[in-house]
């Protein structure tokens, strides 16, 4: 059986959606190297016509506007729809003040490949996701050529509105130091609404290659014998490039034949003409551009198009380039724009000025956060900012967990009653009823009694011994309900002095009995009588942590600032807190965000460590965010902490000046390069790295409404 290819001519068109990441990720010497190096190893694979197509369009934030103004009129919570209005006011106001296009990036290669194929292909080349999808057109409706004042495509007919269009091509190439910071990013950096095509209608083989670039070479030699003694720098310029060019041959690059295609958009004439003339200035130090006229003008925008060069009939006025310098002229790749306005606003990009939005809820398990950063550096505005985003905009709740008594600010921002544990005057009873089944409580109830001691009750044989005699203790308090644990109210439920009767009076042999009495007495001396924690937990619960028959629990804020600064104390509160509000997780799917700031003081103790390792399984899967804070990284990677940041996928990262070497380090940030660490070690006040696993890392600043200036100010 004979086997034979198709002709390039009759290969299928595949086209490509490629999603754009972030060049300033990559801003280092070093990276963009590495970056040149890897897009230039796709190009040089190329057997066939290709193009590289971008396109930016205006951005509008009406989708977004328009939610929210929704949300405001079907809202029946007046404060909260006031918050929606005042959010619609600050993205009309973005949206004015706009310095940001949409980009979209594409390719289209003729293959004989599957789409799937060459998308998978592309994606693991230009590490960045892409997809087989349809590109969009240059322009929508008929438009017809004009020539007066000057060539151009004018629309005809209905919709009105439609821009004015004109399109230039490249006719020659100067010799000049191509980067991917300059000559495409400034054209891009204009904000006005443009196309940019890299038409790519032949690679040639390594023979080809090499005859075609010696043919050049002869040619000014030639030209430069002919001048008779005279000298043109220019010609020694071209043939310095050709030579360089057929050593990058040598070492494996392909030679590819290029032409550069500009469609640029106006809605006047004027403008139109203006901004051709910016264009053409702009780009005439590193190549030539010729604004297309008459039949030509029509031709050109089917380089806009799955359409062929060779099918086109423009004049051939392409550049032969190695993979090396095309892979410069994929710089739109670098420069993310405004994409899905989908979920609530993270920040404004530092750079590219376009806002950055995130939907933690597209999933039916919770995404979880964690945020470090430096005392002073805005961590406590910014999370302020993001609750009363998801509260106002999606109607997502929340618990905030924190021992400074910054809470006082978000519940008058919110009108919320503030929850503040004090040592004098609150009372959290160790036997409260926060899990369904009784081996589950027993088990809490050990980890808070556990805490207290400052020792684990596992381990040694005495100290497992202790475990079961407090375990049968905890089980005769609770026997009366063991059946339906939820029955026992907090006012009826024992309190400790109860528990250590029960268990001081346990075991059948003497020293059974001795071991029951000892731990009961060391447990009497803490939290009984005028034991140092004895008012804090040997009573009735003074807070109401159940649902009293609530379908859903507005914003709650507990403070612990009162709390005398006693670490203990302070982590068994969080511990309660936080075990309430797991109870109350386990009886709807409702989102709902959970915050806890200065989370370490919880991670030192073991016991309430692994509580909280289980807390965030649990928060996750039913859609509970659990956002987790600290000053510094390096407590979520040691030990058992390092599962709550594994289970963490999105990290906030504020200033750190101290503990960089764990970004260096850790296994976990190997996909950060020196100038992510530059910017995390040099972060100013309200700037912030957003990094979202499999998403992008985005260098951000929290730029806030003017509501959210008046509300959180002082934080």
């Amino acid at each position: 059986m004979v086997v034979s290819r198709r002709r390039h001519d009759e290969l299928p068109a595949r086209t490509i959606l490629i999603e754009p990441f972030d060049l300033m990720m990559h801003a280092t010497e070093a990276g963009v190297t590495a970056l040149q190096g890897r897009f230039s190893a796709f190009l040089r694979t190329l057997d066939g016509p290709a193009r590289f197509l971008c396109w930016q369009m205006p951005a509008d934030l009406n989708r977004k506007i328009s939610a929210v103004s929704q949300t405001a009129r079907e809202v029946e919570d007046r404060a909260r729809a006031e918050m929606c209005m005042a959010y619609r006011r600050h993205y009309e106001q973005l949206q004015v003040e706009a310095e940001f296009q949409r980009a979209l990036c594409g390719m289209i290669l003729w293959t004989e490949e599957t789409g799937r194929t060459v998308a998978n292909g592309l994606s693991s080349a230009f590490d960045t996701p892409a997809i087989e999808a349809d590109l969009p057109p240059l322009f929508e409706g008929r438009y017809g050529l004009r020539e007066v004042p000057f060539s151009h495509l004018s629309p005809i007919g209905r919709p009105g509105g439609r821009p004015f269009w004109a399109i230039l091509n490249s006719y020659e190439f100067l010799p000049a130091a191509w980067n991917f910071f300059r000559p495409i990013p400034p054209l891009l950096r204009m904000n006005f609404p443009l196309a940019l095509c890299i038409d790519i209608p032949e690679t040639l083989d390594r023979n080809k290659a090499v005859d075609a670039v010696e043919g050049i070479i002869q040619a000014y030699q030639v030209h430069l014998v002919s001048l008779r003694g005279g000298e043109d720098s220019r010609a020694i310029t071209r043939i310095n490039d050709c030579r360089r060019t057929l050593a990058e041959i040598n070492q494996g690059d392909a030679l590819h034949t290029v032409r550069i295609s500009i469609a640029v958009a106006a809605n006047t004439l004027d403008t139109l003409k203006a901004r051709v003339s910016e264009v053409m200035t702009e780009a005439r130090s590193y190549f030539r551009l010729r604004h297309e006229v008459g039949e030509l003008l029509s031709r050109s925008t089917y380089l806009f198009s799955p359409s062929k060069s060779s099918t086109i009939g423009i004049p051939n006025t392409t550049h032969p380039v190695t993979s090396r310098e095309l892979a410069l002229m994929l710089a739109p790749l670098g420069y993310r724009k405004l994409g899905d306005v989908d979920g609530v606003l993270r920040g404004e990009a530092v750079g590219g000025k376009y806002p950055v939005f995130h939907n933690s809820w597209r999933d039916r398990r919770a995404v979880h956060e964690v945020w470090v950063g430096q005392t002073g550096f805005g961590k406590t505005f910014a999370l302020n900012c993001l609750l009363n985003r998801e509260y106002a905009e999606n109607g997502v709740s929340f618990d905030m967990l924190e021992p400074m008594g910054h809470g006082k600010h978000l519940a008058a921002a919110f009108g919320l009653p503030w929850y503040v544990l004090s040592a004098q005057t609150t009372c959290l009873n160790p036997q409260d009823v926060m899990f369904p089944t009784l081996l589950e409580q027993t088990s809490h109830t050990i980890r808070i009694y556990e805490t207290v001691m400052g020792r684990a009750l596992s381990g040694g044989q005495r100290e497992n011994l202790e475990r079961g005699l407090l375990a049968q203790a905890l089980e005769i308090v609770y026997a009366a309900y063991a059946d339906d644990l939820e029955r026992l109210a907090p006012d009826k439920t024992p309190i400790s002095d109860f528990v250590c009767d029960v268990l001081s009076g346990l075991g059948e042999k003497d020293h059974i009995k001795q071991i029951a009495k000892d731990l009961a007495d060391e447990i009497a001396a803490l939290v009984t009588g005028s034991g140092p924690w004895a008012k804090f937990l040997n009573g009735t619960t003074t807070f109401d942590f159940g649902r009293s028959g609530r379908n859903w629990i507005e914003p709650r804020i507990f403070s612990f600032h009162q709390l005398e600064n006693d670490a203990n104390m302070i982590a068994l509160a969080y511990a309660q807190c936080l075990a309430a509000i797991r109870r109350d997780s386990l009886r709807d799917e409702q989102p709902r965000i959970i915050a806890v700031d200065e989370v370490y003081r919880m991670l030192r103790h073991p016991s309430l460590l692994d509580f909280l390792i289980e807390a965030a399984k649990t928060f996750r899967t039913r859609r509970k965010k659990l956002i987790s804070i600290d000053q510094n990284m390096s407590i979520f990677l040691e030990g058992k902490a390092r599962l709550i940041f594994e289970n963490s996928p999105i990290r906030v990262i504020f200033a750190q000046k101290q503990g960089m070497n764990v970004f260096r380090e850790d296994a976990a940030f190997q996909h950060f390069n020196e100038q992510h660490l530059s910017i995390i070690s040099s972060l100013p006040r309200f700037h912030f790295l957003l990094d979202i696993q499999d998403e992008g890392t985005f260098y951000l600043f929290n730029r806030a409404s003017r509501d959210e200036l008046r509300r959180f100010s002082s934080t």
